[in-house]
């Protein structure tokens, strides 16, 4: 996934993150476990997210432990005990990286490509085993690639259409947390909105980059954006403003029908602070000229 769906630490209280920083270790584990140490090359904030929003909604909280990470022995760290939220997005990441991988070969440079068409026959092979255990979800992001591909190359100006598939996959993920249908309706739902907020982050952060390159951008075509003019890009990034506020307010307003029953400081500073925070970076084009530095509390990945 993107890396937009994150804490905001200065917000978050320490316990709060303590406890965070132990499910994102505990996915990496999980990861190295279930797939091996390429998939661990994989770990994103996104799914450190949506599985704590599974174990949010899970009638029992499996608790934490303390645990050495083979990356940094020397420390224990607290880690999350293992539970079927971590395995279900171990599995769902890797349906998403074989795709992503995919996307890779066919629109990145060189270099990119070289890296991708090294690591396709492992990723091919972790979907594999994936789908086993996802038969459904596999389908559906199958599906929904294939038409986000067809999208594209038709060259669709609407931004609604273009983010669809990216919002039907962020739907099937977070509506799997559910316990009941009425909560299904409203994790879709919830999922949905985030599905856009992630789509149309992306595309109003690689704007300029794709505006160089002549890559698809369904905000450069929607503004009628063709050459790089930084006075048309700031308002094309403030129109994409207006919609990121609108699918962020929907969000908030499905969590809030949503049983938490814990982890509720974690999730409402991504909602509050996390998201609203990369959307600023990302619309004022700073996160792009700082893409591997600490900004105003958003860490690189590795450093949680």
């Amino acid at each position: 996934m993107f890396g937009y769906v994150k804490v905001y630490q200065p917000e978050l209280k320490m316990g709060e993150f303590e406890q965070y920083r132990g499910i994102y270790c505990s996915l990496c584990k999980t990861l190295g476990k279930r797939y091996g140490f390429t998939a661990q090359m994989t770990l994103s904030y996104d799914m450190t997210f949506l599985v704590v929003l599974h174990m949010a909604l899970m009638e029992e909280c499996t608790g934490f432990k303390k645990g050495r990470c083979p990356y940094n022995p020397i420390k224990k760290r607290t880690c999350c005990n293992h539970n079927a939220a971590l395995d279900f997005c171990a599995d769902a990441a890797m349906l998403l990286a074989y795709h992503k991988t995919e996307d890779t070969l066919a629109d990145d440079h060189f270099f990119k490509q070289l890296t991708a068409r090294m690591l396709l026959p492992i990723m091919r092979r972790n979907r594999r085993r994936a789908a086993k255990r996802l038969p459904e979800l596999d389908q559906l992001i199958e599906r929904e690639m294939l038409r986000q591909n067809e999208l594209e190359e038709s060259g669709i100006a609407s931004v609604d259409l273009a983010a669809e598939p990216t919002a039907e996959m962020l739907s099937a993920l977070c509506s799997e947390a559910a316990n009941d249908e009425k909560q299904k309706r409203v994790l879709s739902r919830f999922g949905y909105c985030l599905g856009r907020v992630v789509y149309l982050m992306d595309a109003a952060d690689d704007l300029e980059d794709d505006l160089k390159n002549r890559s698809y951008n369904p905000i450069a075509l929607s503004m009628g954006l063709n050459t790089v003019d930084m006075e048309k890009i700031k308002s094309a990034r403030e129109s994409a403003g207006w919609m990121l506020n609108t699918s962020i307010a929907e969000c908030k307003a499905a969590y809030e029908l949503l049983n938490v029953r814990r982890f509720d400081g974690i999730l409402r500073n991504v909602l509050e602070w996390g998201i609203p925070g990369m959307q600023k970076l990302v619309l004022s084009g700073e996160r792009k000229k700082r893409p591997s530095r600490r900004s105003g509390g958003f860490n690189d990945a590795k450093s949680v």
